[in-house]
């Protein structure tokens, strides 16, 4: 059998990690057969692509329900999704998928396409054309013909010959490039890749980070959301399959590679990606992972690494579960992860749009389809699964992971971007809702964002300090920067000279002790300690404030008159209502009651050790919030703590929904807490 070595030892920044990972995978089990088949995968695309055959016009168009336009780049995306269909034997909508591919092409190559993204395009039309050709050999010829008048630097919209500077190089040239590759493939196109090598050289590849994660944004000021990071990735790796093999292709195999362990690890125990930057929880995030799960999968498969091979074969299968569960009875999905009617666009960017992302979405699941070989393959743990585990990403992405067995907090750390806050993001648990812990916090600035409903609002896990002038502040509030926040470029980290550091980090098999120092300048604190201790259902934070210099040498000036904890505690997804009560509850009634859990999490051991050390009090105050019959508590652990539930964040917009804030204050300068999940 042969070694599966995916990763340089010495490039590759979480190669102990991955190692240590590996070792936990050698000792595994292999889990029960998926029953992700193919055959499943086939029907959940096919009901996604019938819903959108009754929005095709008699030209081929796919015209938006909502807006009632085509919009962006959702006819060559269903045209891709449709004709892979084809290929499974749906001969009933060949004459669908090849007028949507009609028009695309005279679209494109007319320089008509809707919404000004012609990048989008050539790479799903290059898909759809090279599973039609040999169906329809008339039609083949004439799209043949029109697609060999394509001149990439005027056709495309984001080349150096209209951008003229190397910092719009982003994700969308990466696109036109994976369609490029596949226009060479199919003989359309000069084979000449110098060109193409050019582009990757100068403007792909240093984005990358030691991680292969993909810092999407300009050059000299990425933003690094984590959608345009797996999106981009799952571009190239359609080009890399498609047969590029530039003088860059080496280079970039072992990018993707890279980045796609990086994926597995940071994947969260639901399917999810994490929630940074502009187009989080979008559905297509996770349909652009099942594609670069899967060719993982397959080439671990090939080389004899069968449990590298199971584990991203179960990635896969989840990133696949996670949009399903988002799916209608009508067949399409909710673009963003909440209920909101998709006419209110909660939580979508300014560019989203239902039927683009929906099939965007499709077209993406539909590439993993059309890739994917018949092997078995045995599925095994993937890391939010094994062992625990922090992670601190690298580049500007700006973030640490925490994870003990089947459960993972996702921590946001910049001071100084109001879109990302730092705190805690996400809480996601095994069997849980993904919405009920949070996955997705407020903002300072929305960004690109929009919100039907809820305040726009800092919220997130995080300190809060009140100062002698009686003001609240807290982590989320900002410091002062050099640059003006500006939604279209990434914040520099350094900017305005706070930061953080991990200062220790250590785990066990199901123990993750996290500690992470955020340095000023801070309204009226030098610094801030938090704490994380977590174990499978069970989070115990701890905060603590240290005041600034002056007051430190100066005993009479008291700085610091309280610390707090904010709360964010899910309110509403849209559709269903959360019920959030607080009440006093003894020691042993919480035990039991825990006991009893509806969500079967053995946490009663750790109620009663945690519970001795709250408080000599008789009774604990308690938030218990309930969303979809199940639920989550969080009690204060330090003594004479109150529960407040402050205006301000009564209803805060979230990519989610809404969000309600809760702050436990108390006297002092340390305060902790604890969920039960």
């Amino acid at each position: 059998m042969k070694q599966w070595n995916r990763w340089n030892p010495s490039s590759y920044g979480w190669a102990d990690e991955a190692r240590e990972y590996e070792q936990l995978l050698h000792q595994s089990q292999p889990l029960p057969a998926s029953d992700w088949t193919h055959e499943r995968k086939v029907k959940m695309l096919s009901q996604m692509v019938d819903y959108y055959a009754t929005h095709q016009q008699a030209d081929g168009a796919i015209i938006d329900p909502y807006s009632q336009a085509e919009r962006y780049y959702s006819t060559p995306s269903y045209a891709l999704a449709a004709a892979v269909l084809v290929s499974s034997g749906r001969e009933d909508l060949i004459d669908s998928a090849a007028s949507a591919l009609t028009h695309s092409i005279e679209l494109l190559v007319s320089e008509r396409t809707p919404d000004q993204h012609p990048d989008f395009f050539i790479v799903m039309i290059m898909g759809a054309y090279h599973i039609l050709k040999e169906k329809m050999p008339a039609q083949a010829k004439r799209w043949r013909q029109a697609l060999a008048t394509i001149e990439p630097e005027q056709t495309y919209l984001f080349t150096m010959s209209k951008m003229k500077n190397p910092n719009r190089m982003i994700n969308w040239n990466a696109i036109m490039l994976s369609g490029e590759v596949i226009r060479q493939a199919e003989g359309i196109a000069s084979k000449d890749t110098t060109w193409i090598d050019d582009y990757l050289q100068k403007y792909h590849l240093p984005r990358f980070t030691s991680l292969g994660l993909y810092e999407d944004g300009p050059l000299d000021r990425p933003n690094s959301p984590f959608a345009y990071d797996i999106a981009t990735r799952y571009h190239l790796g359609v080009m890399m399959l498609s047969g590029y093999a530039g003088t860059t292709a080496t280079a970039l195999q072992s990018q993707l590679q890279h980045g796609a362990i990086s994926s597995l690890l940071t994947l969260s125990p639901l399917g999810e990606l994490p929630p940074r930057g502009r187009s989080a929880q979008h559905q297509w995030n996770e349909a652009a992972a099942a594609f670069v799960f899967t060719m993982q999968a397959q080439q671990a498969y090939v080389d004899g690494a069968l449990q590298w091979a199971g584990a991203f074969r179960r990635a896969a299968d989840k990133t696949w579960a996670a949009i399903e569960k988002w799916q209608t009875s009508e067949g399409y999905v909710q673009i963003v992860r909440n209920h909101f009617p998709a006419e209110q666009r909660h939580g979508y960017e300014v560019y989203s749009n239902h039927t683009t992302y929906n099939l965007w979405t499709a077209a993406a699941l539909a590439y993993t389809l059309w890739y994917e070989q018949p092997q078995e393959i045995t599925p095994y743990p993937i890391p939010a699964e094994l062992g625990s585990r922090t992670l601190q990403a690298d580049g500007w992405f700006e973030t640490v992971f925490s994870s003990v067995p089947d459960q993972q907090i996702v921590i946001h750390t910049a001071l100084n971007d109001p879109y990302m806050i730092p705190g805690i993001a996400r809480i996601q648990r095994a069997g849980l809702h993904a919405n009920l812990a949070t996955s997705s916090p407020g903002h300072r600035d929305q960004g690109f964002t929009e919100f039907n409903a809820g305040d726009i609002f800092p919220l997130i896990h995080m300190p809060a300090w009140q100062t002698a002038d009686n003001v609240w502040h807290h982590l989320a509030e900002g410091i002062p920067t050099a640059i003006p926040f500006d939604r279209d470029a990434g914040v520099d980290p350094s900017d305005g000279g706070g930061s953080y550091r991990i200062e220790q980090s250590s785990t066990t098999a199901d123990h993750n002790h996290l500690v992470i120092r955020w340095q000023g300048p801070l309204q009226g604190v030098n610094h801030v300690v938090a704490t994380y201790e977590q174990s499978p259902g069970h989070i115990v934070v701890t905060y603590e404030v240290v005041a600034n210099e002056e007051a430190e040498h100066d005993p009479s000036t008291e700085q610091i008159k309280q610390i707090g904890a904010w709360i964010p505690l899910f309110l509403s997804d849209g559709q269903a209502l959360s019920t959030i009560k607080t009440e006093r509850i003894d020691r042993q009634s919480l035990i039991a009651r825990a006991e009893q859990s509806i969500n079967e999490r053995d946490t009663a051991d750790k109620v009663g050790a945690s519970s001795a050390t709250m408080t000599e009090q008789e009774q604990v105050e308690v938030i218990t919030v309930t969303y979809r019959d199940q639920y989550i508590r969080i009690v204060p652990r330090t003594p004479q703590a109150t529960i407040t539930f402050p205006n301000e964040a009564n209803e805060v917009a979230s990519r989610n929904g809404l969000l309600r804030g809760a702050r436990i204050e108390a006297t002092g300068s340390r305060i902790s807490f604890e969920l039960f999940l």
